[in-house]
């Protein structure tokens, strides 16, 4: 029994293997259908096999609709591969005929198209329509690309396919084994319904791929039409490229056809501007009663809000595409002018010039590229709100609108991203022929080399470090402006900062001299003069500058923050002295040239700086001392108010000696001095009986300045004295001292041992 049904079964196999063969053909690497198999035929087996597939299910269509059941429910799965089964069957017989008309189709030829009659015969050819065939080329080029990743896909599915159908083939095996096994039992109908199922799907799984080895023939032959189209327009484009030249009814065309575009667009920029006006009206009465408070109103405000946003970004799309329109007749109108000179340096000029809307038209369509797919976002955002609104609802009817300005937002930008995408191709082939035309003399490439190097100093001369914002009131409305800042402009403000500086500082150097030498001011005070003006005139000279380079001062607003806090932290022992240097020279009660003590250390100013003093010792060292110590602490300045100074000098005489005779002695010598002052006289103090002299006392007062040492003045008048007082035998006496012994009591003797 078992045996009788094995041989059934096989029986029933037959048809579906006998689908084997040309199978096997698409699986070896072969087309299903190739391109020489008769598609008549192929067509004809087709019809018969999707007829039966269509009687079977209408045959099994009353099992499918009886009420739920084990039978019903294996009827309804059977009845959805029969449709799936039929639908591809019949996807199959149309592809043959689409292949059938490829197979019939007549070859290529190039004088069909439009383009090569606008070529014309002869030379010279026009280089619009060179660069129309050139366009067609790259067209028919991208198709082939396309076409190329369509096989590669369909490959990838094939891979797929065949993996699917191996796993069919196995799994029917299996219900073959199963369904020999069982008898006639409700197991074995079990097992007879789930063999024919899997045998369905079998056939399903290679019906598929039959119909994907047919779409792979079809674009093998898509491919190799366009593929020899291409060969034969890229021939054409060597012959006539180099005989290529723009004409003036060339030019006049193509601004025409700008003209025409410009018009256009200038049409559609009327209507959007129109609409926005519209919504800006609406925006205003709803905004001038009041607040919303329903949820419409709101509803209404918020799309009036951003249709005036998605309304400004088509605006801007349709300026960039009129904007392009202008660039691509001056690239034209550039390259007839480059055309028709000879003159090399303009030809560079022309290419450097070439290069730079090259690389703005990349930024362009990198940034319509950007927009486009954030505009695909929202719109994806949006469909999913619109899904789960109220149908029919005011908020979805708004959605809706919303929807609607953002597709014409999309189509903008793909519009704007194309036609960068043309001009920037055209661009890019007119570089690539100038540069294979270039001249390849030793003079062309080093002036070649030039331009280049000068274009490099150029972009980074220009480039910009950061942009500031002036803001400023204009009618009552605040307006702002950015301005960049380059490194040109850094560069030049810094050098004509420092040759202005030093010009100042000449000029400031020689009005000192002239303060001196003409009017009679001191040093001192020439020097405060100076550094003064140096300081408003470096000040200015900032201001100017600033201005000049059109970098408002504003741009140093937010440096004072941080300004502050590194004043108050790091710097404030600088800060300190600055002041401090500023408050002396305001007040000039320490002036250079005066004779100061401070902290044990006694000398001349010879500097007062913003910063630090200079004192110069008596023993010839300088030191600089910080302004700020000269008011936290006590200075004595000898020479404050006038240079005069008084000295005091100590003569101790022998006891018995003329103590009149040596005070006049004393203030003769102190008279006699050059540096000793008439005014006030000098004059001699007894001072005391000292234990070995009488002492006398010499005060006496010089002036100080430039050429008078106060000590000198001591040691002549020491050297005087001493001469005058040896002649006048009154006499200096050396320390003594009385030594008095009380011999009341005798002094007791001891004698004692040497060796104790």
């Amino acid at each position: 029994m078992r045996f009788a049904i094995a041989l059934l079964l096989i029986a029933l196999m037959g048809p579906s293997h006998a689908q084997q063969p040309a199978l096997r053909s698409a699986l070896g690497g072969k087309p299903a259908v190739a391109a020489t198999v008769d598609v008549a035929e192929e067509r004809a087996k087709l019809e018969t096999q999707l007829g039966e597939t269509l009687r079977q299910r209408e045959a099994e269509l009353p099992a499918a609709r009886e009420t739920a059941s084990a039978d019903s429910v294996r009827a309804a799965d059977r009845q959805r591969l029969l449709d799936r089964l039929a639908f591809l069957q019949g996807e199959r017989i149309k592809r043959l005929d689409e292949l059938g008309a490829l197979q019939k189709a007549p070859p290529f030829a190039l004088a069909s198209l439009p383009v090569v009659h606008a070529i014309g015969a002869t030379p010279p050819y026009s280089a619009l329509a060179v660069d129309a065939l050139r366009d067609e080329l790259a067209g028919v080029q991208d198709k082939v690309q396309a076409l190329d990743s369509g096989l590669s896909a369909r490959e990838s599915e094939k891979q797929i396919l065949v993996e699917q159908l191996r796993r069919a083939d196995e799994a029917l095996r299996l219900a073959a084994d199963r369904l020999a096994l069982t008898g006639n039992d409700g197991n074995g109908l079990v097992a007879r319904w789930e063999h024919e199922q899997v045998e369905l799907r079998r056939r399903t799984a290679e019906a598929e791929l039959a119909l994907l080895a047919i779409d792979i023939d079809k674009l093998k032959l898509q491919k190799s039409a366009f593929v020899v189209q291409a060969q034969e327009m890229q021939a054409l484009v060597a012959k006539v490229l180099p005989a290529q030249r723009i004409s003036e009814q060339d030019l006049k065309t193509l601004k025409e056809r700008t003209t025409a575009a410009e018009e256009k667009l200038r049409e559609e920029t009327d209507k959007v501007r129109r609409r926005q006006s519209a919504h800006e009206k609406e925006q205003k009465e709803l905004s001038a009663s009041g607040p919303p408070t329903d949820g419409e109103r709101l509803q209404r405000v918020n799309f009036l809000k951003q249709a005036l946003i998605i309304e400004g970004n088509i605006l801007e799309g349709l300026n960039g595409l009129q904007l392009l329109a202008q660039v691509r007749t001056d690239i034209w109108e550039k390259r007839y002018l480059g055309q028709a000179s000879n003159d090399m340096l303009q030809q560079r000029q022309m290419l450097l010039s070439f290069n730079k809307i090259h690389q703005g038209l990349v930024s362009r369509k990198r940034l319509s590229l950007e927009q486009r797919e954030a505009s695909a976002v929202a719109i994806r955002d949006l469909e999913t709100k619109v899904a789960n609104l109220s149908p029919g609802s005011t908020e979805q009817q708004l959605a809706r609108d919303e929807w609607a300005l953002l597709q014409e937002q999309i189509s903008v930008h793909e519009r704007l991203e194309s036609a960068a995408s043309r001009l920037e191709r055209q661009l890019s082939r007119w570089l690539a022929d100038f540069n294979q035309n270039a001249d390849g003399s030793l003079t062309g490439r080093a002036g070649a080399l030039g331009d280049q190097l000068h274009e490099t100093w150029r972009a980074f001369w220009q480039y910009e470090l950061f942009a500031v914002e002036d803001v400023s009131d204009v009618d009552g409305r605040k307006v702002s402006v950015f301005y960049g800042i380059t490194v040109g402009k850094s560069v030049g403000a810094l050098l004509l900062f420092v040759v202005g500086y030093w010009l100042f500082s000449r000029l400031s150097h020689l009005l000192s001299k002239i303060l001196v030498s003409r009017f009679g001011i001191s040093n001192q005070l020439a020097s405060v003069i100076r550094r003064w003006m140096m300081i408003l005139l470096a000040l200015g000279l900032i201001v100017f500058i600033l201005n000049l380079a059109r970098i408002p001062l504003t741009v140093f607003a937010f440096m004072g923050g941080a300004l502050a806090i590194g004043v108050g932290f790091g710097t404030q022992t600088i800060i300190k002295n600055f002041i401090s240097g500023i408050i002396i020279l305001f007040e000039r009660k320490i002036r250079v040239g005066d004779i100061i003590e401070l902290g044990g250390m006694t000398g001349h100013v010879t500097a007062v700086d913003l910063r630090a003093t200079t004192v110069r010792g008596f023993n010839g060292v300088e030191a600089l001392v910080p302004n700020s110590s000269f008011l936290e602490n006590q200075v004595v300045n000898w020479t404050y108010s006038n240079q005069q100074l008084r000295r005091e000098l100590k003569v101790g005489v022998a006891y018995g000696s003329d103590s009149e005779v040596t005070t006049q002695l004393l203030i003769k010598a102190a008279c006699d001095h050059q540096k000793v002052l008439k005014t006030p006289a000098p004059e001699v103090y007894f001072e005391d009986f000292a234990d070995s002299a009488l002492l006398m006392v010499l005060i006496y007062w010089v002036e100080l300045g430039p050429g008078t040492v106060a000590r000198r003045v001591d040691s002549d008048l020491r050297h005087t004295i001493y001469r005058r007082l040896a002649e006048a035998g009154i006499a200096i006496p050396f320390p003594q001292r009385d030594v008095h012994l009380d011999w009341a009591r005798p002094v007791p003797v001891i004698m004692m041992d040497g060796a104790s």
